[in-house]
């Protein structure tokens, strides 16, 4: 679940954008705000707990542009605004969208999937997460927290800490996904495991989280030039 904060003078626009929110699957609602300092002030102290902004350029005292330059530490950010002026400096300050009111709901929906698709290719890290969607609802969780995916038809199934979660997505999509962090390995052409969550292996199976898999011919030589075998 994606918490968002609104930051918009113009009342019908925060109205607007908080229907949007509180009718898509995968998002919640948490805050908005009508000053831009009130809200800047917000941000630095609150920046941990928020996903997800959508953030007015024209505001009076401090403009939405102004309100970027001023926080060190800033959520993925949506511009919204009245006029096209302002695109070539929102993405200087690295906002992953920018609409033009009035905002449609398809448009909307654009928007969010591109902050969905970008936080997945760029986290990097101990703290990084990628969203997983399961039937329309997006949960965030850190790579560090995947035990193992397992291939079911056209779903794949993650096993994160103490749940699963199942994905419409196949291995290809995943691999492609997790090929930026060297712990996950593809072991089977229905399984691909985190090594952290390795505890021993044989010529045949292979035991992550407790958990007996089995190893694929294909993948065994990947496998061993992986670890570190004395």
């Amino acid at each position: 679940m994606l918490n968002c904060v609104v930051i918009d003078d113009d009342a019908v626009a925060v109205n607007l954008i908080k229907h949007f929110i509180m009718n898509t699957e995968g998002l919640h609602f948490k805050e908005s705000f009508s000053s831009s300092i009130e809200a800047a002030n917000y941000l630095r102290t609150n920046v941990e707990s928020i996903d997800l902004l959508f953030l007015d350029v024209e505001m009076p005292d401090m403009t939405g542009i102004e309100l970027l330059e001023s926080v060190p530490e800033i959520p993925p950010v949506i511009l919204i605004t009245s006029k096209e002026k302002y695109a070539v400096k929102a993405f200087e300050l690295h906002a992953i969208d920018y609409i033009v009111k009035p905002v449609e709901y398809s448009r909307f929906l654009k928007a969010v999937d591109s902050v969905v698709e970008q936080s997945n290719e760029t986290a990097t890290g101990d703290s990084a997460y990628l969203f997983l969607k399961e039937n329309g609802v997006l949960t965030r969780a850190k790579f560090c927290d995947i035990k193992y995916c397992e291939a079911l038809g056209d779903y794949i199934k993650i096993y994160i800490n103490d749940k699963t979660i199942i994905i419409n997505a196949t291995m290809k999509k995943l691999e492609e996904k997790l090929k930026n962090f060297n712990q996950f390995i593809r072991i089977h052409r229905s399984f691909i495991v985190n090594l952290d969550y390795l505890e021993n292996f044989d010529a045949e199976t292979a035991i992550v989280a407790n958990k007996i898999l089995p190893i694929g011919n294909k993948y065994k030589s990947q496998l061993l030039s992986r670890l570190n075998i004395i």
